[in-house]
């Protein structure tokens, strides 16, 4: 149309006819309003469909899961999934569901309309009032994705006919026409008033399904929802069930035996919750371990809403798995384990999945950061999250994932820590309860005592070969004594020696599997501490070459003529001069501690000097959090035992730390820490004392073992993560040096925690 007077002579004429065309109708009142000198609109290119089909819904397994879940918001309780023709492009699918279906006011107003917020004004169904899981409208694209054509095919239930209508996604969505000017024909069809559900026919496939296609399909549907949810749950989901190709959800999970005997072995059930009020709470527990531990998070979540992980714990050792090889267990791990997302009821991806490490635990694991089992595949669980409370956790448009604001980073942070808290908890208790027998370590087998005894005892249950041990005993026994006799009092024999063989070598397993835990733990400890050495080398060297900058700087502010700027200037002078000496008393320490280690000679330290030196070092970085500090040592000459220096500069960094950590926990207007040292019959005695957050005392036995910690927080550059291993190694020095590390309820007034350490002067 070329002017407003021609389109507005043929609209009239349109509109005279007996039946106008509404299609017609349409165009031209389109046509006429793009007319308008004083106003524009956007409009729509049809190939835009296109678009968004293909880019928004990036993977076949995606796409499918977005028609499943239409259908749960449908209130269908079973969806059945055909696939013809499927190994090579230009197959079909048929997706049918029983549920409410829908009208052609539904169809038009909703089911057709891009982005619809319908199921944000009903956000739950309403039959079975589910939480409904698709928000942005685009769901219906995944169709697009998935082929070429369509037939949907919906019916009501109390109706005579269904609807039915077609789309041609290639053919009639093409460029240069508007999308609102794409029409599709409405067909009805008879049907018994008793059927309904919704029938998507996907003609002309895109892609090829392979079998590996299919089984990640079925992945994607057995994880759509929480797999292992509690009773009450499973009601209120009123029987959800997938069949694909004539094999449900329900036979593929049993075929699968995740639920009862993967599960059955785990180490211990993780549940951690945000509360309305931003509480964070997790719990670990563990029958096999004899673990129900509570820990309330000192990080209150303000961003994210209420959320709930529940997670099963695996440690992938014989000792853990009861009627599971080892093998499967660790392969049913690296394939189905991992902490996913579920959105009211459904699974967000891609998190949890083999290749995503949304928790970090997998990197910092590869680079031991993680001294304990944490690895992504050690945990199988899920985050859930609500729709209600949870306005800033919002999905992409692609439907993977959420997109990255501070609720998610919060739930991150939430989720990361919950597991890798449980995680130290039961690396804490196993390093004093349980046993694990190394494998594979010797190069050679050797049988041990009991399995000879083993082997006797059912030769002699047998009746097979003669027994040593059973001629002893019938030589000593009465000659009226019947062979059955005999054979009974050996195998009683035999049992007896059998379990207190068993018992000597559990216990010795028990040692040899501590020792080598500690040696690995040691081996990190030292790779680490080459790295600190270099650290502490160039920062050494760096010093010299900063003070003459900052000098030069502090000159030429002087020379500023305007009163501004100069003051400014030496302000941000005086912050960086800060900041690098305290990283300069940092290198300062390492250098020192570095130059001690190298030295294998046994000193006797002089403790009052060790003292003030060490507090020397870190003098910058006590005064900025304005920690006093009170030294007391009775007499002034006490020495340590003959001991490496860098030890006892261990054992006060470590006091040190906590001391630091326990006052940051409680914000003290007057933090201060309290150092004695006391001689007493032929003991030294060195204690540490501040006035921070205490320690509860159900944990006080707990704090000396090996990953053990109360510290959530990553602390700063000095104090840093608490990894639960500090006070073990001030544990392990004391021991070396025939003494002990305690918590003492000995507390100086003023003073909540007393750390101390004695050492023998004997040797």
């Amino acid at each position: 149309m070329k002017n407003t007077k021609e389109i507005q002579t043929a609209l009239s004429q349109e509109l005279a006819k007996s039946q106008p065309d509404p299609k017609r109708i349409a165009q031209l009142s389109d046509a006429l309003l793009d007319t308008a000198e004083d106003a524009v609109r956007f409009t729509v290119d049809a190939q835009h469909i296109n678009r968004l089909g293909l880019e928004l819904v990036g993977k076949q397994e995606t796409a499918l899961s977005e028609l499943i879940k239409n259908a749960y918001d449908a209130d269908a309780t079973e969806v059945a999934i055909q696939f013809e023709r499927y190994d090579e492009p230009g197959g079909e699918l048929v997706i049918s569901d029983n549920g409410v279906g829908m009208d052609l006011e539904t169809i038009r107003n909703a089911w057709m309309r891009l982005s619809t917020n319908d199921k944000g004004d009903n956000p739950v169904s309403e039959i079975y009032k589910r939480r409904r899981a698709g928000r942005k409208g685009i769901g219906r694209f995944a169709v697009q994705r998935l082929g070429k054509s369509l037939t949907l095919e919906t019916a009501q239930k109390g109706e005579a006919t269904g609807l039915r209508v077609s789309f041609q996604w290639d053919k009639n969505f093409q460029a240069g026409v508007d999308l609102n000017q794409v029409w599709h024909q409405v067909e009805t069809f008879e049907k018994d008033p008793g059927d309904f559900g919704t029938t998507l026919k996907i003609g002309d496939l895109r892609d090829r399904w392979t079998k590996a296609t299919i089984t990640r399909v079925w992945k994607s549907v057995l994880f759509l929802q929480p797999p292992f949810q509690a009773d009450d749950d499973r009601q209120r989901s009123n029987g959800f069930n997938v069949t694909i190709n004539g094999i449900s959800s329900r036979q593929q999970r049993i075929e699968l035996n995740i639920e009862e005997n993967f599960l059955n072995n785990a180490v211990a059930k993780v549940i951690g919750s945000i509360d309305e009020d931003g509480v964070a709470t997790f719990r670990v527990t563990s029958e096999k371990l004899g673990i129900d531990e509570t820990h309330r998070s000192e990080k209150k979540y303000l961003v994210v809403g209420p959320v709930c992980l529940d997670a099963s714990y695996f440690i992938y050792l014989s000792t853990f798995m009861s009627g599971m090889s080892v093998k499967i267990a660790q392969e049913m791990g690296h394939k189905y384990g991992g902490v996913r997302v579920y959105r009211n009821g459904f699974r967000v991806l891609p998190y949890g999945e083999p290749n995503d490490d949304w928790l970090t635990l997998s990197y910092d694991s590869a680079r031991r950061n993680l001294l304990v089992p944490a690895n992504n595949f050690n945990f199988f669980g899920h985050v859930s999250v609500g729709e209600e409370g949870n306005p800033f956790l919002e999905e992409t448009s692609s439907r993977e994932g959420f997109v990255e604001n501070e609720a998610f980073e919060e739930l991150q942070l939430f989720s990361r820590r919950c597991v890798e808290w449980a995680a130290t908890r039961v690396a804490s208790v196993r390093k004093r309860k349980t046993t694990a027998s190394q494998q594979d370590f010797e190069p050679t087998y050797t049988r041990k005592p009991s399995e000879f005894v083993l082997e006797r005892l059912a030769n002699e249950k047998k009746g097979k070969g003669p027994d040593l041990i059973g001629q002893e005993a019938d030589e000593a026994g009465s000659d009226d004594q019947s062979d059955d006799d005999l054979a009974g009092s050996n195998a009683a024999f035999l049992e007896e020696l059998y379990r207190k063989q068993k018992e000597y070598e559990d216990r010795t397993d028990e040692k040899i599997e501590l020792s080598l835990e500690y040696e690995n733990m040691l081996r990190i400890l030292a790779s680490l501490g080459i790295s600190i050495s270099l650290f502490g080398h160039e920062i050494k060297s760096a010093t010299n070459a900063v003070d003459n900058s900052l000098a030069v700087a502090e000159i030429d502010a002087e020379g500023l003529k305007d009163d501004t700027e100069r003051q400014q200037l030496e302000a941000d002078l005086r912050s960086l001069k800060s900041a690098t000496d305290r990283m300069f008393d940092l290198g300062s320490y390492v250098e020192a501690l570095v130059s001690k280690t190298r030295s294998r000679e046994l000193t006797e330290v002089h403790i009052d000097t060790a003292v003030r030196r060490f507090l020397g070092q870190f003098q910058s970085y006590l005064q900025k959090r304005h920690i006093e500090f009170e030294i007391d040592i009775d007499p002034i000459d006490i020495r340590a035992p003959k001991m490496h220096a860098s030890e006892l500069d261990s054992v006060l960094f470590n006091f040190l730390t906590n001391s630091v950590k326990a006052l940051e926990k409680t914000n003290s207007k007057k933090p201060k820490i309290r150092v004695e040292g006391r001689e007493e019959d032929g003991f030294v005695k060195l204690s540490f004392e501040d006035n921070g957050a205490g320690i509860d005392p159900k944990i006080g036995n707990r704090v000396f073992d090996a990953f053990f910690t109360t510290t959530e927080t990553d602390g700063d550059s000095i104090s840093g993560i608490g990894t639960g291993l500090g006070l073990k190694i001030v544990s392990d020095i004391a021991l070396a040096y025939g003494g002990e590390a305690t918590l003492s309820d000995d507390v100086t007034a003023g003073y909540s925690t007393r750390f101390e350490i004695t050492l023998n002067r004997g040797g």
